[in-house]
């Protein structure tokens, strides 16, 4: 709280105590003519003195903190939504993107088994059709899901938010098509594959990461462990023959991912839904 809202705050809660300005001076042991100009909206004391004087006033001076730099936040936050109609588009359709990104987490699981046993054990538990089924399932869920970031980047004005979204996505069509395509012909080996993709993958993730970061005065800290686990994954990635770590970065990066929309869309609904 700013001047002269603050000083207009400490009349209104004087005045309910029934006190005067001597004796508010005389309960806060400070100078007659500090408390004047507090009021007139003059001066904006220090912290200690507020504090203080909250106390006598038996005001919730951290309470009054917190919403001040909520309302902060939310200024920051609402720039890129206009109205009501624009955020329920947003609020239903990070639903859906949180959603997606929650099938693709855990059918992540299943293809990480699917996937080893065709290539290390030359075997498809699924056969070719389930094969196929399963990673049309995956690549759609993961399009959509990278989408809510998309939107996020509309939502925050961040045009980088909406080129990493983008870069992801194509950077696992490309690989998920070969992937499919290999089902039919032999293209190239797979170790190629594996080194070529975790580099293209490693770069994207660490501007995706760097982007998340960025957000953190929107967001909060969410949004900086995210986007610094996004980016630890993405070095991994980057570096190869760390791929494995980058495995088990990516694991909390992504449930972090899918937590940061989840907060996003609720956070729009908190704002706009109608009173």
């Amino acid at each position: 709280m700013k001047q002269p809202e603050l000083g207009r705050k400490i009349i209104e809660l004087r005045k309910q105590k029934g006190l005067t300005q001597e004796e508010l001076v005389d309960l806060c042991n400070i100078n007659v003519r500090t408390i004047q100009r507090i009021e007139a909206g003059e001066v904006t004391p220090r912290s200690y003195t507020l504090k203080t004087i909250f106390n006598i006033l038996d005001f919730d001076f951290e309470a009054m903190q917190t919403t001040s730099e909520e309302k902060k936040d939310s200024a920051i936050f609402l720039t890129g939504i206009k109205d009501i109609k624009e955020a329920s588009f947003y609020s239903s359709h990070l639903n859906i993107a949180w959603i997606c990104g929650l099938i693709y987490f855990l059918t992540g699981f299943i293809e990480f088994a699917v996937d080893y046993a065709r290539y290390y054990e030359d075997d498809l538990i699924f056969g070719k059709a389930g094969y196929l089924s399963l990673k049309f399932i995956i690549l759609g869920s993961y399009i959509y899901f990278m989408r809510g970031f998309f939107i996020m980047g509309n939502i925050f004005k961040e045009y980088l938010l909406k080129i990493a979204a983008i870069a992801m996505i194509s950077v696992n069509i490309i690989f998920y098509g070969y992937d499919m395509i290999s089902l039919c012909t032999e293209l190239f080996y797979i170790e190629y594959v594996i080194v070529v993709h975790s580099l293209f993958y490693g770069i994207v993730s660490l501007i995706f990461g760097f982007v998340l970061l960025r957000l953190n005065l929107s967001v909060g800290k969410l949004a900086t462990i995210t986007g610094g686990i996004t980016l630890a994954s993405g070095f991994f990635f980057l570096m190869v023959f760390l791929l494995w770590l980058g495995y088990i970065f990516l694991i909390p990066a992504v449930l972090l991912q899918i937590i940061l929309l989840y907060k996003i869309r609720d956070l729009i609904k908190a704002k706009f839904q109608p009173r």
